[in-house]
């Protein structure tokens, strides 16, 4: 006796086609893209809300330096180095102002830029460029000033 029905284990075994395959690929690279991309932005949006906030840190530190050496404002050529110094190497009798060089540092590795006379506080700015540390740009490359 033939049987001319296929058993129901051999109808189970059966695998996705090819078109199958390839849409469930093209969805997930879909997917992989949108989450990705939303990732980089929130990311970016993290790095400058990060820089706002180690800018006024920095500024903090600044104001503190500039009380203890009898200052008013920075000079124009000031260097946010020797808030890292102590004061038996050059730096204010109560140094130093940061914990480590990386706190002068933006989040994208770039030095803090004085601006003074500031361009947005009445004093002076202390500035991030951005991601590319360049002046201007939009998104992640947006200047930042505490």
């Amino acid at each position: 006796m033939r049987r001319t029905k296929s058993s129901p284990m051999r109808h189970a075994r059966r695998g996705f086609t090819l078109v199958e395959v390839i849409v469930i690929v093209t969805i997930m690279a879909l997917l992989v893209t949108v989450v990705s991309t939303t990732l980089v932005q929130k990311l970016g949006q993290a790095k400058s809300e990060l820089a706002k906030t180690a800018a006024a840190r920095l500024n903090q530190s600044l104001n503190n330096y500039l009380l203890d050496v009898g200052l008013s404002s920075p000079p124009s050529d000031f260097d946010f180095e020797v808030l890292t110094f102590r004061p038996e190497d050059g730096g204010g009798p109560n140094g130093p102002y940061v914990n480590n060089v990386d706190d002068i540092l933006d989040p994208w590795g770039n030095q803090f830029v004085l601006v003074n006379p500031g361009n947005v506080n009445l004093t002076w700015d202390i500035t991030s460029y951005g991601e590319d540390g360049q002046l201007g740009g939009e998104g992640p490359n947006a200047d930042v000033t505490n």
